[in-house]
């Protein structure tokens, strides 16, 4: 089973349900999703970016993003129209929906980016 086919509920259990991830809190750590990637045999690197890091970065690879201003975590789908392209699983939190801004991300940070090397 690759990271593409992998549903919502698997990654949930996969990362550690209810110890890592789970309804009342959401992703809890960096370390979870390491360990995640790492059970697909994928190597990560984390880091405290700033918005030309994390543009850099998300530019070319996959992982997750999380602003501490926000305390949570949304998947890195790439870079769009000059600003980070996210996937948020909850949708205008934080006035975050799709995309990831210069300006709020600095209003959010520091920002915390698990990608995968």
């Amino acid at each position: 089973m690759g990271l593409t086919h992998v549903t919502r509920e698997e990654c949930g259990y996969v990362m550690g349900y209810p110890n890592c991830v789970n309804e009342t809190y959401g992703c809890m750590s960096s370390e979870c999703v390491a360990t995640a990637f790492a059970s697909y045999g994928y190597d990560t690197r984390r880091a405290y970016v700033t918005f030309d890091d994390a543009y850099a970065i998300m530019s070319h690879t996959t992982g997750t993003i999380n602003p501490q201003g926000m305390y949570h975590f949304m998947g890195i789908r790439g870079v769009r129209g000059g600003g980070l392209w996210v996937a948020n699983s909850a949708p205008g939190y934080r006035s975050v929906w799709d995309d990831l801004n210069r300006s709020t991300f600095n209003s959010l940070g520091p920002v915390e980016l698990v990608y995968v090397v």
